[in-house]
């Protein structure tokens, strides 16, 4: 059809039409760009009220944003706008390996996942250690550097500590230790983690994860994504990889208020926090993964209340000012000590223990990876994954523990005993350890509670303006 032609579908025709079909060409003509006019005009109001509406809804939006929550995203897992700021320039940073030292908050002792790096021939296996900035996972860098391992470790830092992985490159031989920045719920991140290294990783040591009760019963979903779901997306790539070895870090937290003492590996599991729930569901996500692949092999070791440092203080335990609140007691005994705060205060004084506290089975950290290298030294990977207790075998009440921690520190702290206990705490728990004793051979070494705190008071007298960055 050509542009002086009009077709009309309308049926019946209105009188208007009518007139339309009937006119001359001419006028035809004239009355189309009238109404075409007429039809730009009109799209032209409607978009403009359409831009209103936007404009509207963004500032509704961010208006409730600032007084009700908001969808949780995987970057709101950091915990406050400063420490997200470092965040993002980290992130930043890692993304371009060329960065100068200047170019984020990590540019120093973080690599890109995806630059080359050497390891020494003389190095052996090569393990992966997640979150090895943080406080448990730090340490076992440190021994396993000492026990000839090729060592990668991948953090995000939301709650690691610069601190430890600066002391760590300061303290590994030559092309021994790779320090990369990543985000497990980032499988890319995860995957080059894995690579780009002139020896592929032989086994795994899953340590990262936020880990405080009172902060899980709080804000579930983010333990859930943080732990569990972040478990699973490492499994992934590790299949991706060919990767068949793990030991992960669980927790005593998955056995809950249990009706017999002490807890052995046949104790059932019912936990009654989101922390201990996050953990026991990505346990049950490894044995699932471990059914259905049986070249993987892993173990699983629930460990009790971990404290202390290495015994030349040089690595510790110093979360960030603002999440000390969450932290376990022997920091909060030397923050009162510092008088980083006004007093200590001890939750629940009702329970049905000896002293009305509860009563907790206290690990040095040291002996605890020491149990981690015990399983890959002598391979005691299993499949279905192998389960152990690590503690000592025996409680100590919090009373006990500020009563030493005062001795230790030569501080009469003062002490706030409130009679509520924390949300979703339990009484007392400790461990029955004649399993790994048995099949490893290992026992804690650092039983004596004044000198385990003795290496915990050391390191953080030496940590300057309670930053450890």
């Amino acid at each position: 059809m050509t542009p002086d032609t009009v077709e009309v579908y309308d049926s019946p025709r209105s009188p208007s039409t009518r007139r339309h079909r009937d006119a001359p060409v001419g006028a035809r003509a004239a009355e189309r760009d009238a109404m075409a006019s007429r039809e730009r005009a009109s799209r032209r109001s409607l978009a403009a009220i359409g831009l209103l509406v936007v404009v509207v809804v963004v500032v509704v939006a961010s208006s409730l944003s600032s007084s009700t929550p908001r969808a949780t995203r995987r970057d709101d897992y950091v915990d406050d706008d400063a420490h997200r700021a470092a965040f993002e320039r980290a992130r930043t940073r890692a993304r371009s390996p060329s960065a100068s030292r200047a170019g984020g908050m990590y540019a120093d002792i973080l690599a890109d996942p995806r630059a080359r790096f050497e390891f020494a021939s003389d190095r052996g296996e090569h393990a992966l250690v997640t979150g090895g900035a943080g406080f448990i996972g730090a340490h076992c860098v440190e021994r396993l550097l000492a026990a000839g391992y090729a060592v990668t470790t991948i953090d995000n830092m939301s709650r690691g500590n610069g601190g430890a992985i600066r002391t760590l490159r300061e303290m590994a031989p030559e092309g021994s230790f790779r320090a990369v920045y990543g985000d497990l719920g980032r499988r890319d991140d995860v995957a080059e983690a894995f690579g780009n290294t002139n020896k592929r990783v032989d086994v795994v040591f899953h340590f990262a994860a936020i880990a405080y009760v009172g902060e899980s019963m709080v804000d579930p979903l983010r333990y859930y994504s943080n732990i569990t779901a972040n478990t699973v997306t490492l499994l992934s790539v590790m299949n991706e990889k060919g990767v068949q070895k793990m030991i992960y870090s669980s927790t005593c937290a998955t056995y809950g208020n249990v009706e017999k003492l002490p807890i052995t590996e046949l104790t059932p599991t019912k936990p009654i926090n989101p922390y201990g729930k996050s953990k026991f569901y990505a346990e049950n996500a490894i044995k699932d993964y471990a059914r259905a692949n049986p070249k993987f092999h892993s173990a699983i070791l629930r460990y009790f209340n971990v404290f202390g440092s290495d015994p030349e203080g040089k690595i510790g335990e110093l979360p960030r000012a603002d999440l000390r609140r969450h932290g376990r007691i022997s920091g909060a005994c030397f923050d009162a000590a510092m008088k980083n705060i006004d007093k200590l205060t001890v939750m629940g004084t009702k329970h049905p223990t000896r002293d009305g506290t509860t009563i907790r089975d206290f690990i040095h950290v040291v002996d605890l990876v020491d149990a981690h290298i015990a399983v890959a030294k002598k391979k005691k990977f299993d499949n279905p994954p192998a389960l152990y207790n690590v503690g000592t075998g025996k409680g100590v009440s919090m009373r006990e523990f500020v009563e030493t921690c005062k001795k230790v520190t030569g501080v009469d702290i003062k002490v706030h005993y409130q009679n509520e206990p924390r949300p979703g705490d339990y009484a007392e728990v400790y461990a029955n350890v004649d399993k790994i004793e048995h099949e490893l051979g290992w026992k804690a070494k650092y039983t004596d509670l004044y000198e385990s705190l003795s290496h915990a008071w050391a390191f953080r007298k030496n940590i300057v303006d309670n930053r450890w960055d």
